[in-house]
């Protein structure tokens, strides 16, 4: 089976880049087109969050007529751009929403694979959160089947990534979030977005995937700033392909065509 994951298209937003300015609904455009021509197509899409940049409800409307044209089944979740009442409204007709509650967590069951899907929006900020409550619909959720290996989708990276600007506002409450995890080994990895950057790490005793944005990226800032510039970078989808064989592996599918190399170019070869 194959998962794609894209994350943090922020549709309504025109941005200016080092190589000019980028409308970031035509770059996802750009995304749904690379996803249908995928072989093989993935069984799932999951939509990690920040599909609206201000929650607005025309910007979801442009999102979804465009990811409906996959044809492929598809999940959101809420990042900290999103409304919860918009998506609910919205995309409440695919049938794996929860139609009532505070928060907009769900499992997805239709796959030998379990995705577990969590909420860590805090209202009126960047920062994530995974409080008492929504951490108990996960030990509720995750001891429901202990035997079943399971992918855990959120927006935000529950640890720091050595990237301090994106650690001031990562998920909150992440050392009890990681000894959750730490007690059910059927979590086979965790993937996040938020960032804008790719990352990898080892963390609660699995794999915490930070994939990057479908629509642009920003600078890789290893040192405190007080901002970062967007970058004109190439996008990608993150391909989880998952076998009892295999167990769970990830590939990045970047999106583009980039006939001379991404930055310099093709080089010349050494002489000697």
């Amino acid at each position: 089976m194959l998962i794609a994951q894209i994350t943090d298209f922020h549709i309504g937003r025109t941005i200016e880049t080092d190589n000019g300015v980028i409308d970031l609904f035509e770059r996802l455009k750009d995304t749904i087109k690379h996803l249908k021509e995928l072989d093989p197509i993935p069984d799932v899409i999951v939509v990690s969050g920040d599909i609206s940049n201000h929650g607005n409800l025309e910007d979801y409307q442009r999102a979804k007529k465009i990811l409906d044209s996959l044809q492929i089944p598809y999940l959101v979740m809420p990042g900290n751009h999103d409304s919860r009442e918009n998506l609910r409204n919205l995309f409440g007709n695919h049938g794996y929403l929860p139609e009532t509650g505070e928060f907009l967590q769900y499992t997805y069951e239709k796959l030998p694979l379990r995705l577990v899907m969590l909420d860590t929006l805090e209202n009126g900020h960047h920062h994530g959160m995974m409080c008492d409550n929504r951490l108990l619909w996960l030990e509720q959720s995750l001891s429901e089947q202990p035997d079943q290996p399971t992918l855990i989708f959120m927006h935000h990276p529950p640890t720091k990534l050595g990237l301090p600007y994106q650690d001031s506002m990562n998920c909150k409450n992440g050392k009890k979030l990681a000894d959750l995890i730490k007690s059910h080994p059927q979590v086979l990895g965790i993937a996040c977005g938020h960032t804008h950057r790719d990352s990898v790490a080892n963390w609660a005793n699995t794999v915490l995937f930070v994939t990057a944005s479908a629509t642009f990226s920003y600078a890789l800032q290893m040192k405190p700033v007080d901002d970062i510039n967007p970058r004109f970078e190439p996008t990608c989808a993150r391909l989880f392909y998952w076998s009892e064989e295999t167990g769970l592996v990830s590939h990045l599918s970047f999106i583009g065509k980039y006939p001379d190399g991404l930055t310099e170019g093709v080089p010349q070869p050494a002489l000697n």
